[in-house]
């Protein structure tokens, strides 16, 4: 009896770690780009980001949150608090699925001020795992233009 129940239990584990196995290899891998590209809108710039999914799973509700935004001044970096894309009503913005081996472009949750200056910003993509990036964008360069 007791050989038996630990030959259940033994299959138990094994089977776990088999899902287990199949679940971390067919989940998304994202990978966000080097670069950012802007739309101008009346509220400030909009930020967009190219993200690819080189997993074998598909990404699911997959939305880009600002973390942390800071301006140098000359007293060194100072955070700001750019407004949210979205309606008050909705904290969260509907998010984006990404097919393997594609890429699709996500919209950043805020938008940044339309000023001059150099900004330092560190934005998470999250879809069930996070992936974070910093990025340094130098508003005098990017105005003209409109995408970095």
């Amino acid at each position: 009896m007791l050989t038996q129940t630990l030959l259940i239990l033994i299959a138990l584990l094994v089977a776990a770690g088999a899902w287990r196995l199949g679940r971390w290899h067919w989940r998304p891998r994202l990978v966000l780009p080097d670069g950012l590209v802007f739309e101008r809108t009346t509220a400030g710039l909009r930020v967009l980001l190219d993200v690819r999914n080189e997993g074998a799973g598909k990404s699911r509700n997959c939305r880009a949150v600002l973390v942390r935004c800071e301006k140098l001044e000359s007293i060194g970096w100072l955070r700001i608090d750019p407004p949210r894309v979205d309606s008050p009503g909705d904290p969260i913005p509907p998010g984006a699925g990404i097919l393997p081996d594609s890429s699709t472009r996500i919209v950043l949750d805020r938008v940044l001020p339309d000023g001059p200056g150099t900004y330092r910003l560190e934005i998470a993509v999250l879809n069930g795992e996070e992936k974070r990036s910093s990025y340094v964008v130098d508003m005098e360069t990017v105005l003209p233009g409109v995408s970095a």
